[in-house]
Formats: C-alpha cells, sequence, structure tokens
C-alpha cells in the first residue's frame, strides 16, 4: 500500500478528487475508494486461523495418536487368542526381539578381557605363612584349652570351616610339620604361574593327588583347605574392559528384520502370545492396547502445540495468508499427506524411516507458495513426524534439513532438471546427517554406511520423481499456478498468442514490451518475474474482440472513434477486460493469469472519452460510472507493475519527444498519476519499490529508444554500424 506524506487515512475514508480542466490531462484524477472494514478483516484472519488450527488438530490426532487409542481386542505377551489370526497385507518391521536375542547372543560370544596380577600369589604365599607359623605356636601352647585354640585360629583365617580346624589342631606335631612344608613347597611351585578362575578346582585337586603318597588322609584334608584358601587365581577378569568390548558387538548387529506376507498364518486358536508374537501383532495394527488416556491426552496436547504454532507464525508472518482458503487448504494437506503416509510406511521399518521422501511436501509448498512460507511448513513437519519415528533425534534433524534444502532448490524451477537437481541436495543432505550420527555414535562399519547411502539415494530420487510427478496435479486443484505452465503460456506457439500476433500484431507488440519493462522491474522488487512477463502477455488479450478500436492496431490511419459517441467509444474500449475473461475461460488461462486482464486498467476513468462527453453535454450531469473501469485495483505488486507498464509504454509510444530527461519526466509523470489516483493502495508496493520501479522502467526504454542517425536514401542501414554511431559509404566515415 502506498501513504503519501501529506495523507493521514482512518478507516471508511474515501477522499475524491476533483475534476481538472480539460486541457490539463494530467491533473483530471478522480479517486475512487470504496470504504475500508479494516476490522471486519482482522476478525476474519482471527475466525480463519481457528478454524485452520481446530481442522488441523482434528485431522493429525488420529494419525499421530493411533497406538494410542483403543483397539478391538487388548493381545499382549502372556493373552491367549481364542481364534486364528492371519497377516492382513504384507508388512517389513524391525522385530526388538529377535534383535535382542542376537545382540545377546553376539555379546556372549566375545571372549573376556583379563588381568594379571604377577604378585598376588607371592602375596598368598606370605599370608600363608604366617598363618602356619602362628597355628604352630597356638598348637605348641600347652595352657590354653581346645576351645580357645579354635577361636584362635578362626580369628587368624576366617574362611577356614570348623571341620578345617578341628583337622589342623587334631594333627600331631611331626604330621602338622609335614603338611607345613608341603602347603608352602607347593605355594612356591605355583606363584609364578597364570591361574583362571575356571583352572584353580583343577589345579588344587591334582596338587592333593600328587601329595597322596606321602601323607595320611587327615593330611591331606588340611592341605586341601589350606590349598582352597592360598591358592587364588591371578589372572581375572576386567569388567570394564569386557563389558565395553561386549557393548560393541552388541551394537555391531543391525536390527533384525521380520517379513510377514499377506495372508500368513501368525498365531492359531489356542495359542498363547509370546513377546515376538505380540510385536508380530503390533507391527500388522492388530495389537492395539487398552485405551491409554493419558497416552492420548499428551499426544493431544503435542499435536496443539505444534499446530498452535504454526498458526501463530501464519497469522503474524503471513497474515494475508489467512483470507485465501484455498492456500491455506494445500498447507494443511502438505502437513496431514505428510503425516498420513508417514504413519503407513515408516513404523516399524527404520529403513523407511531414513528413505521416507518427506522433503515432496515443502518442495511443492516452495513451488506454489514460495520459499519462506515453505520453511515455516518444513519446521512443522519435522515436529508433527517425530511422534512417528518415536521421538528419536536423528530423523528429526533429517527432516527439518532435507525439508529445507528442498525449499531452497526448486524455489525458482525453470526446467525439468531443476527438481533432478533438488532431488540431489535432498539426497546428499540425507548422507550427509546419517553419517553425522554414524561417525557420532561410532558406528562407521561397512554395511551402516551402505544403509546410509541406500536410503538417502532413495529417498533423493523419490523425492524429484514425486514433486514433478504431483506439481501439475496440486497446482490445479487448488487453483495455483505453477512455472512450468507459466513458460509453456510464454511460448509463442501457444495458440492465444499466435491469434493475438495474427489477429491484432500492434496488441502483440505492446504487450511484448510491456512484459519486458514489468518483468525487469519485477527483478528489481523480488517480484515473480515469470509470472509479471506471462501477465503482460496476455493483459491485453481481450481486444481480439474489436482490434481496430485500438490505436496500436489501427495501420490505415482511420480512427473509428471519430464516428462514435463517447458513450460507445469508452464501452468498447473498457469492454477489452470483460472480452479478456471470456477468451481466458474459453483457452483455460489460470486464475494468476487472469488477474492481470481483470487488473491491470483498475478502477480508474477512461479520461480522454469522459471529458469528451462532459463537453458536449454542456453543463448536463454526466455518469462517472459508465466511464470508469470494472477493476479491481492491481490486488498484488505484479499486477501493479503490468499497470505501470502498460501506462508507460502507451505515454512513451505517444510521446514525440524520447529523449533522456523526456522519458525521466514521462515515468515519474505517469507513476505519481497512478499513486495519487489512489490505484496502487492495495498492491502492497512500497515507495521504494516504486522509486526501483522507475529506475528501471527508464533504463529499458532508454535502451529501445535509444537515438540513431539518419541515412540517405541512397544508403541502405547496417544495424551494428547504426548502434556503434557510424555511417560507412564512398570511403568516409561520419559519426
Amino acid at each position: 500500500m502506498v501513504w503519501l506524506p501529506w495523507e493521514r487515512r482512518a478507516p471508511g475514508y474515501a477522499p475524491v478528487r476533483d475534476v481538472a480542466a480539460p486541457d490539463d490531462a494530467a491533473a483530471s484524477i478522480v479517486n475512487f475508494w470504496p470504504p475500508r472494514t479494516i476490522a471486519q478483516a482482522v476478525w476474519r484472519r482471527r475466525a480463519t486461523a481457528l478454524a485452520f488450527a481446530a481442522g488441523l488438530v482434528l485431522l493429525l490426532l488420529p494419525l499421530i495418536g493411533w497406538q494410542t487409542a483403543a483397539g478391538r481386542i487388548a493381545r499382549m505377551a502372556g493373552d491367549t487368542v481364542s481364534e486364528a489370526i492371519r497377516a492382513p497385507r504384507r508388512v517389513t518391521f524391525a522385530s526388538q526381539v529377535r534383535t535382542r536375542i542376537a545382540r545377546d547372543q553376539a555379546a556372549a560370544q566375545s571372549p573376556a578381557i583379563y588381568d594379571y596380577d604377577s604378585n598376588l600369589l607371592r602375596q598368598f604365599r606370605g599370608r600363608a605363612a604366617e598363618f602356619l607359623r602362628n597355628v604352630s605356636v597356638i598348637k605348641g601352647d600347652p595352657l590354653s584349652f581346645p576351645e580357645t585354640r579354635r577361636q584362635q585360629v578362626a580369628r587368624l583365617e576366617p574362611g577356614l570351616t570348623a571341620e578345617s580346624i578341628d583337622a589342623i589342631l587334631g594333627l600331631e606335631e611331626g604330621d602338622w610339620r609335614v603338611v607345613v612344608a608341603e602347603t608352602l613347597r607347593t605355594l612356591d611351585e605355583n606363584v609364578r604361574e597364570r591361574l583362571r578362575v575356571e583352572q584353580i578346582a583343577e589345579r588344587r585337586a591334582s596338587l592333593v593327588a600328587q601329595a597322596t603318597a606321602q601323607l595320611g588322609e587327615a593330611q591331606q584334608a588340611v592341605l586341601a583347605d589350606l590349598l582352597a584358601s592360598y591358592l587364588r587365581p591371578n589372572v581375572l577378569v576386567n569388567d570394564v574392559e569386557t563389558e565395553r568390548v561386549r557393548k560393541e558387538a552388541r551394537d555391531r548387529v543391525t536390527p533384525v528384520s521380520v517379513t510377514i506376507e499377506a495372508s500368513e498364518l501368525v498365531l492359531r486358536a489356542g495359542d498363547v502370545i509370546t513377546p515376538e508374537d505380540a510385536e508380530k501383532l503390533q507391527a500388522l495394527g492388530l495389537g492395539s492396547r487398552a485405551f491409554d488416556t493419558l497416552g492420548l491426552a499428551g499426544i493431544a496436547m503435542y499435536v496443539a502445540v505444534a499446530v498452535g504454532l504454526v498458526t501463530v507464525a501464519l497469522f503474524a508472518l503471513h497474515d494475508d495468508l489467512l483470507l485465501r482458503p484455498r492456500r491455506m487448504g494445500l498447507i494443511a494437506l502438505a502437513l496431514v499427506a505428510s503425516v498420513a503416509v508417514a504413519r503407513l510406511v515408516v513404523p516399524g521399518q527404520p529403513w523407511m524411516a531414513a528413505a521416507f521422501p518427506s522433503a515432496v511436501a515443502v518442495m511443492l509448498v516452495s513451488i506454489l507458495l514460495g520459499a519462506p512460507l515453505a520453511l515455516l511448513v518444513a519446521v512443522a513437519q519435522s515436529i508433527l513426524l517425530a511422534p512417528i519415528v518415536g521421538y528419536q533425534f536423528e530423523p528429526v534433524v533429517a527432516f527439518l534439513a532435507k525439508g529445507f534444502v528442498g525449499v531452497i532448490a526448486v524455489r525458482r524451477v525453470d526446467r525439468l532438471n531443476a527438481f533432478f537437481i533438488a532431488g540431489l541436495g535432498v539426497g546428499l543432505t540425507n548422507a550427509m546427517v546419517g553419517l553425522a550420527f554414524r561417525l557420532i555414535s561410532t558406528d562407521i562399519d561397512p554395511q551402516a554406511l551402505r544403509n546410509v547411502a541406500t536410503a538417502a539415494a532413495a529417498d533423493g530420487v523419490l523425492s524429484a520423481i514425486l514433486t514433478m510427478g504431483t506439481i501439475s496435479l496440486v497446482g490445479g486443484l487448488f487453483g495455483l499456478t505453477t512455472m512450468l505452465q507459466l513458460l509453456e503460456l510464454a511460448h509463442p506457439s501457444q495458440p492465444l498468442l499466435r491469434r493475438i500476433l495474427t489477429e491484432a500484431p500492434g496488441t502483440y507488440h505492446h504487450s511484448i514490451l510491456v512484459g519486458n519493462l514489468a518483468e525487469r522491474a519485477a527483478e528489481q522488487i523480488g517480484v515473480d518475474s515469470l509470472l509479471v512477463r506471462v501477465g503482460a502477455y496476455y493483459h491485453d488479450v481481450g481486444k481480439l474482440r474489436n482490434p481496430h478500436h485500438f490505436v496500436e492496431n489501427q495501420f490505415d490511419g482511420d480512427n473509428i472513434h471519430g464516428r462514435l459517441a463517447p458513450e460507445a467509444s469508452a464501452r468498447t474500449i473498457i469492454d477489452h477486460v470483460t472480452h479478456g475473461l471470456e477468451l481466458a475461460r474459453t483457452y483455460r488461462l489460470p486464475p494468476a493469469v487472469t488477474d492481470f486482464i481483470t487488473e491491470h486498467h483498475g478502477t480508474r476513468l477512461a479520461g480522454f472519452f469522459y471529458r469528451e462527453a462532459v463537453r458536449l453535454a454542456d453543463g448536463n450531469p454526466v455518469d462517472e460510472r459508465r466511464f470508469r473501469y470494472p477493476g479491481p485495483r492491481p490486488q498484488s505488486k505484479g499486477t501493479a507493475l503490468v499497470m505501470l507498464a502498460d501506462t508507460v509504454e502507451a505515454s512513451v509510444r505517444a510521446s514525440s519527444n524520447r529523449s533522456a530527461a523526456s522519458l525521466d519526466q514521462l515515468v515519474s509523470r505517469a507513476v505519481n498519476e497512478r499513486i495519487l489516483e489512489g490505484e496502487l493502495e492495495d498492491s502492497t508496493l512500497t515507495l521504494r519499490d516504486l522509486e526501483r520501479v522507475k529506475r528501471s522502467f527508464t533504463e529499458q526504454l532508454r535502451g529501445v529508444y535509444h537515438r540513431r542517425i539518419e541515412y540517405p536514401p541512397s544508403v541502405s542501414p547496417d544495424p551494428e554500424m547504426a548502434s556503434a554511431g557510424t555511417l560507412m559509404g564512398g570511403g568516409d566515415h561520419a559519426a
């Protein structure tokens, strides 16, 4: 909207400027501003936002909360099925039960890590020598009581049993010395051995058997008890390292995939459901749990928060979108379709989660509605897909990254290979995210890397093919024009363009020049230049009904308006808008192009014929409405640019003075007139935009109407020399 510094407008304010004298064409401006209903528009936006949020929550909640809803029968491990169950469809899923078993087996097969303590047996040999020495002292004390001796020995070595203590105290002095000597000798022989826990029992039995020849039965029993206390393993399991190695073995085991064919018998009547059976039923959607009120409430809150954030962002950043229900419907479809398809193909299939082409939805939004809005949809989509992938961080990051890359890659699609370039970008982004998480988790075995590469390649190919295959369908369904449609409409072989060229050649060349002016200006202010150019090509298509009523097609100099009343002339001129709409419907031009036909004159007055009617009326009132275009005024920057380019081109064509200074004045005058008439009020053009537009128009017109030299009648002009300002002839060079 253009606001002039001296104008202060309030809602409903509609000033009307006086009609100037007939000879002052530049000042003959009559404003036609309808009353504004700003408050009503605000409430409409609020109501639309609430309806959008409520509808989106109602659609998404059943999809995201599927597993939390009540099922027909609660089938869990331990239940007995009353009837046979067959698979309703083919499904492949990652079995947590089988994966856990496979990982446990891999961990069990990993050898334990041992540490060797070379001093351990020496320490036990020293303890044994001290114990035996003290026991000899206790046995040699004649004054102590038997019970006192037992307690003293027990305190020296708590690990000995009461039977062993009695056997030690019951040995004769000579027999005891033999046991002491044999015990110390045996420990000395084994002090440098490497003994594990599993070897100790066999080694002790072997040592006792070797001493059988020189020891009695009681001595053998005492020797066995002493070796049990002091011959210990010195090669011990390192629990920390062993657990680390086994964890690595577990992590190397990829998830075990289970495929259930359609109609396959899963359970027979009377079978008890095992954990593996319960997992199969869950993957098939037959193992619903009982109604989980808290879980469903949590998911409802999650969905409401996500949708609420999207709606608030739309209201704050794209409030104009809230008055366009079809575009809001496209956003809702993009989010709901993504979640629905993911719900069908992703659960239980980790490979599909990595290869899921989530970028298709945001790429479609980027092409049809623009990149800024598509970035918002990409963020919302990633949040809403999180519950389906189990709230895992990696796939959510992948969804978001792929969405951003896809949006940027297709923001300006002008040929088919752009889709495949976008698919390549999406696939590479997916691969980089997957590789990053593999490196973080140190899971970089070749199989894991192959899985990442395969999923990324599938994602890229699917994203390119699905986007290219559905763009026209989705665009037509929501009344949105795609870049490919515009490129097709811009081709000179289009039947309607061919008709303009052959039946109204002056209008055709006028439209081409208007398209060039408007396209370059659109590039300067960041508007869709292709749409502007195509809209300019077709903006005057209604002149095909009566092409000779327009001056650019009057090649014989006969002006029919000299024989018509001003009202009739104004009507035949104004009706080219109505006739253009009829042709647009006949040739099925998209709505975005049709807007240029209806808005390129806005609600302007056919000033020349109106002033002529006022002059002929001789003071009688003249109905101004009969001389005004039906409108509406330009509703976008693109249609406003075509209005300005149309006016400027006509003004320059009608002017005999096309010097640089004159072109500057003509452009500024044409743009300022449209501002003062209020025709740009609804276009959202800013004063900065208009300055850039005027500069762009002037630069292009100077290129079109650059000065050329006059050639003598006998010399044929050479375009190359004329562009250089040089004439060659007769050996002379003239500048």
